[in-house]
């Protein structure tokens, strides 16, 4: 499956832009062969600058989830752990592309500039075809025409268009999925610090009991919480996999997708994002 965000396969997700670093990084390994050929590098030189490629990219993750976690920092001051929850795609990757690219240059001192610099300009076309070429969602995306049964009212269908008019989350999840679970007190507690957002839980496949007695079990309280047992906002939306969240500004235009877990700090990115 193939989603603006990420390559999906299976239940495994593999964002675009993580996929293009990998594809580069290969390329420029591929390449050092040739590179060192020409210019007689020895195997050592040659392994140790393949080495400095992939190191580069693990201190660029670092990086990039550092700069993000010193941005975002008030957010983790209740839960610190959550600084090592990478699963919620926190990442500042301009930031992790440049450390990284520090990080090769100073690897790679003693090679000229000329070498270093030709590298560098490979990469980096490489990175800039992939975002031109990789899937993009369609302009100005709005709520589809779908409606779904209240919870506490079954006989009631309510319109997703109806929440036009303030930044709105819709959130894409079922009782039986842990990742769903983790994320719902990081969700009911921003629904308690924003009453100006609407917080729609839209369950997927579930009945009327299953989803009150997971809620009530639970203790979690939303204002908004709606069926759909057919799945048709994930399919209409283009999403796949639990949890997945979609966030609404007040004119109903669709402004960010997540799929998977959120954290306190990703949420409240895109929570300024929908309220500009």
């Amino acid at each position: 499956m193939i989603s603006a965000e990420a390559l999906h396969i299976g239940p495994l997700m593999l964002p675009w832009n993580l996929l293009f670093i990998f594809f580069a990084l290969f390329i420029l390994s591929f390449c050092s062969r040739a590179f060192g050929q020409k210019l007689k590098w020895s195997e050592q030189m040659t392994q140790q600058f393949r080495d400095s490629l992939w190191t580069s990219l693990l201190f660029g993750l670092i990086g990039a989830r550092v700069v993000f976690v010193l941005l975002n920092w008030q957010a983790y001051l209740d839960n610190p752990i959550d600084m090592l929850k990478i699963q919620d795609k926190g990442f500042q990757l301009s930031s992790g592309i440049l450390i990284g690219m520090v990080w090769f240059l100073w690897k790679n001192k003693a090679l000229s500039i000329k070498i270093k610099s030709i590298f560098i300009l490979i990469f980096s076309m490489i990175i800039s075809v992939g975002i031109l070429l990789k899937p993009h969602p369609k302009q100005d995306i709005y709520y589809p025409a779908l409606s779904f049964t209240q919870l506490n009212q079954p006989q009631v269908q309510t319109p997703i268009n109806q929440f036009i008019g303030q930044p709105t989350v819709v959130n894409l999840w079922a009782s039986w999925c842990p990742p769903c679970h983790r994320e719902m007190p990081v969700l009911q507690q921003a629904q308690q610090k924003n009453p100006n957002i609407n917080f729609v839980m839209l369950n997927q496949g579930e009945d009327q009991q299953t989803v009150q007695s997971y809620l009530h079990k639970n203790h979690f309280q939303f204002k908004h919480v709606l069926l759909d047992m057919q799945g048709e906002m994930p399919l209409q939306m283009n999403m796949f996999g639990l949890p997945s969240t979609l966030f609404f500004n007040a004119k109903g235009q669709l402004i960010e997708r997540h799929m998977g877990e959120l954290s306190p700090a990703m949420l409240q990115q895109y929570l300024n994002k929908i309220s500009e």
